[in-house]
């Protein structure tokens, strides 16, 4: 009775030690991304522009949105692999012909990810941008 009582007793100092927390130098596991969670997208647009004219966001070929100098927009867009391009809009005097290049941008789900929108005298493209 007393091995019973003392394998009972060990048992249990077991399953108390196991609710412990873990020791501090060890992080714990992050959760695992929702499969279906959407990603964001933000693109801005600084005021130095070389001109007024508008730049249109492309996403997977479709126009999703139009920026004027210094403006921003927060895009929620499925994860996964997408193709983003920039161009001049063609509205007005600008008479922009759309993107020449996309570039490929894989988002986690979940993931928030940043981009200017840079324009030059000749060109219009995207540029990662740090937090």
């Amino acid at each position: 009775m007393r091995y019973l009582a003392l394998i009972v007793l060990g048992i249990c100092c077991l399953g108390a030690q196991a609710n412990d927390g873990l020791p501090g130098n060890i992080a714990p596991m992050p959760a695992d991304p929702v499969a279906d969670a959407p990603a964001r997208l933000i693109l801005s647009r600084d005021m130095n522009a070389p001109n007024a004219c508008d730049v249109e966001i492309y996403v997977n070929r479709q126009v999703v949105a139009k920026l004027g100098p210094g403006e921003h927009t927060s895009l929620d867009l499925p994860s996964g692999e997408l193709s983003v391009a920039v161009a001049m809009s063609p509205d007005g005097y600008c008479g922009g012909l759309g993107p020449d290049v996309a570039q490929s941008v894989i988002l986690q789900p979940g993931e928030t990810r940043q981009l200017a929108v840079m324009v030059e005298a000749e060109q219009v493209f995207l540029a990662p941008l740090n937090d």
